[in-house]
């Protein structure tokens, strides 16, 4: 978007981030938008629903179950990865971007499971939640839990092992 970044710079003004966009990707993020927010999380079935995340970029791997009305932050879908066999309850949010902070990452490993209405958001390192991990509950979990191990609360802490 050459004619933006121009009419910033002769405004003498600090050019956007979003005028260095292509105008398929300036018309893209909208639609991505409402399909990862009020499309898929309300399609009744699992396997579509995995199919659509992936479809806008998120990397899910085989046998994940992602429940209804979760909201995988679409700022970088790429940055998202979920593994194989982990269940991820109703009404899950996962936040990958906040004030001040770059785009980060959450990675959830295999065979995790993460309890209905969980806040997973990636902090200021990223975010990753181990291998056969148990997140309880409406627990907000905001830094990494090790493989095998049960995080509960608000924010989540680490009980024991699985």
């Amino acid at each position: 978007m050459k004619i933006l970044e121009s009419y910033y710079r002769k405004r003498k003004r600090k050019i956007p981030y979003y005028a260095k966009y292509s105008i398929w990707l300036i018309f893209w993020k909208p639609i991505r938008k409402y399909f990862n927010v009020v499309i898929i999380p309300n399609i009744p079935f699992n396997s579509i629903r995995i199919g659509f995340y992936r479809l806008i970029g998120f990397r899910i791997g085989k046998k994940t179950f992602i429940g209804m009305k979760c909201y995988l932050d679409d700022i970088e879908p790429k940055n998202t990865t979920i593994g194989s066999g982990v269940t991820i309850s109703y009404g899950c949010y996962f936040a990958l971007h906040g004030k001040g902070q770059t785009r980060l990452t959450i990675n959830v490993k295999d065979g995790a499971y993460i309890g209905m209405r969980c806040n997973i958001i990636s902090g200021k390192d990223g975010l990753i939640i181990g291998k056969s991990s148990i997140i309880g509950a409406g627990s907000l979990v905001n830094k990494s839990v090790p493989d095998g191990k049960v995080a509960v609360g608000v924010p989540a802490k680490v009980l024991s092992n699985n």
